[in-house]
C-alpha cells in the first residue's frame, strides 16, 4: 500500500489546496467517485422515465454526497500536504511504505 494517496496539485502556498490522486488506491477512490455520480444519474434517469422524480433526485443527491464525503475524507487523512503530484510523478519523492 502507498504511504500517500493523494498530493497537492499546486505548490505549497499557492492560495489554492487542490489534491490529485498519486497512487492505485488514490484513483481507485477517484473512480468510485465517478462511479457513485454515474449511478445516482441512471438511477435518477430511470426513476424520472417511471413517473418518480423526486425519488431520483433523492437517490442522485445520497449517492453524490457519500461519493464526495469520501473523496474529502480521504484526500485530507492519506494526502500529502508538502510535495506535489509532479514530484511523485518526476520521481523526486517516493511514495513506498517506510520511506522518508
Amino acid at each position: 500500500m502507498a504511504k500517500y494517496w493523494f498530493a497537492r496539485r499546486f505548490p505549497v502556498g499557492h492560495p489554492r489546496n487542490a489534491m490529485g490522486p498519486v497512487s492505485r488506491e488514490g484513483w481507485l477512490v477517484a473512480w468510485a467517485f465517478v462511479a457513485s455520480m454515474a449511478i445516482g444519474g441512471l438511477g435518477f434517469l430511470g426513476l424520472a422515465l417511471t413517473g418518480s422524480p423526486l425519488l431520483g433526485i433523492a437517490i442522485f443527491v445520497v449517492l453524490a454526497a457519500s461519493g464526495m464525503g469520501l473523496f474529502i475524507s480521504l484526500a485530507g487523512r492519506r494526502g500529502d500536504t508538502q510535495h506535489t503530484v509532479e514530484d511523485y510523478r518526476s520521481g523526486r519523492v517516493s511514495n513506498e511504505e517506510g520511506t522518508p
